[in-house]
């Protein structure tokens, strides 16, 4: 499956923009940092499986990346090397295994989020940046996180037979919130690039905005045997709660309905968005 790589490719963005910054070539890189043609280009594309730690230390060094840059990157190369990111399903938080493995399979996902975009469709500086304010959670514990809920979108999107009829209606203000930053232009890239996928639209909800969603994030899933119930997943500070019982599963349905009259497709949005 393509996500299994998702945090070489990564590691490959990472080089490619400090080495554009530098100003540089392939050719040039290549040239400067004393390797071979084949071995830069198997880090940069993403395609090497398991990358050294300290050759990536050591060329973004010498690319004019950061400390801090350096040693996030050098972190997620160990993270590759220690842990097979094909086995994601063992990085879920306590709790959270059961609701991705029936995500998977669900024919339909309607998604409200009333605070930040949703895990599948963030990009990892947006994970990154949101995991960060969590203070309950040690450097280890928020890489494993980032990893966890970039694979579990890549796996989403790609997994065998096709996505899921998606329908996500996102609050402005979980994208402007990064207005002004290298995360917000890059999020809102890869929000048009999965509402480029069949079957996948995205909503937003401009500030200011009353609604009969607003305040609530939640999640309804159904599936293609009609023996399986509906179901609709809520998160808290305690853990995620799921709802199966027909009358509570079609009020939220109900308030989801509601709420898009007042919402924007993703590319209205932005073109209201550009011209502020």
């Amino acid at each position: 499956m393509a996500g299994e790589n998702f945090l070489q490719r990564e590691l490959g963005r990472i080089i490619i923009k400090h080495r554009k910054l530098k100003g540089w070539t392939k050719e040039q890189a290549v040239w400067f940092l004393g390797t071979s043609k084949t071995i830069y280009d198997s880090y940069e594309s993403g395609k090497l499986q398991y990358p050294e730690p300290a050759v990536i230390g050591d060329w973004l060094r010498d690319l004019g990346a950061t400390q801090a840059v350096i040693d996030d990157a050098k972190a997620k190369a160990k993270w590759i090397r220690q842990g097979n990111p094909a086995n994601w399903l063992e990085q879920a938080p306590e709790g959270f295994g059961q609701f991705i493995q029936i995500e998977l399979i669900a024919q339909t996902i309607y998604m409200h989020e009333d605070a930040y975009v949703p895990g599948p469709l963030q990009t990892l500086a947006y994970a990154e940046a949101v995991l960060a304010t969590n203070p309950n959670l040690t450097a280890e514990r928020r890489r494993d996180a980032v990893g966890f809920r970039i694979q579990r979108g890549e796996s989403l999107f790609s997994r065998p037979g096709g996505p899921p009829r998606v329908q996500a209606v996102i609050a402005e203000r979980a994208l402007t919130v990064f207005r002004n930053t290298d995360i917000y232009e890059e999020q809102i890239e890869h929000l048009q690039e999965r509402s480029r996928i069949e079957g996948v639209e995205i909503f937003i909800v401009p500030s200011g905005t009353i609604h009969a969603s607003h305040g609530r994030s939640y999640t309804i899933m159904s599936f293609t045997d009609r023996k399986d119930p509906d179901v609709v997943y809520q998160e808290n500070i305690f853990g995620g709660h799921y709802e199966a019982d027909k009358a509570k599963v079609e009020l939220c349905n109900t308030l989801f309905s509601a709420t898009l009259p007042v919402v924007l497709r993703l590319e209205e949005w932005r073109e209201i968005d550009a011209d502020r």
